[in-house]
């Protein structure tokens, strides 16, 4: 591979590119490139690489994955677009990933059961998915985490309707519909809403 440009990167790191690619190699830090000799138009062999890798870039996406976890619980999804987005390498994304798997720092399911069960007292098993999905957690996943759920559509909807309309039975009907408005914000259907409402009144 040949080095066709360096680029400062924050205050301390460059940025690596190798044979005219638009996403860097890698990123050092200053002393880094200066040990190793790094400049532009220089070559990295393949065992070169495979060193700095090794000793410098998975190690440090290691140490990057512990801060990121310890800051607050992260899918495996969100994990890997932080890791990308210093620029880590693939395999030391893959290597940092495993790791925190091994060790149990990162777990899925773990994080789609949390998730669900925090907010299935305020919002529909459905947008519960929908947030689910777009953390980037699989499909089955996210299915078996809202599908562990012991509270009922229809008593989230109730609890819902005690908490912020004590008053339901005696309400108009402008703020009927701006209730019904609100629960459907939060992914109930209008049939449910209707159904709690008149359970309650």
């Amino acid at each position: 591979m040949r080095v066709s440009k360096i680029e400062p990167y924050l205050k301390t790191k460059y940025k690596i590119y190798a044979d005219d690619s638009e996403r860097p190699l890698f990123v050092l830090y200053r002393k880094e490139v200066n040990d190793l000799g790094i400049k532009e138009g220089s070559e990295i062999s393949e065992e070169d690489y495979d060193g700095i890798l090794k000793d410098i870039l998975i190690r440090r996406a290691k140490a990057r994955t512990l801060y990121l976890l310890d800051d607050y619980s992260r899918t495996e999804a969100q994990l890997r677009k932080k890791l990308r987005e210093g620029f880590y390498p693939e395999k030391a994304v893959d290597e940092a990933v495993e790791y925190a798997k091994s060790r149990h720092y990162l777990d899925d399911g773990y994080y789609a059961r949390e998730y669900a069960s925090e907010r299935s007292t305020r919002k529909s098993r459905r947008m519960i998915k929908m947030e689910l999905t777009a953390k980037g957690i699989d499909e089955e996943t996210v299915t078996e985490a809202v599908d562990s759920l012991e509270i009922s559509e229809a008593e989230v909807i109730e609890g819902i309707i005690r908490k912020k309309y004590p008053d339901a039975a005696g309400m108009d009907f402008n703020t009927r519909n701006k209730m019904f408005r609100s629960l459907m914000n939060k992914g109930f259907s209008y049939d449910d809403c209707r159904k709690a409402y008149e359970n309650l009144t």
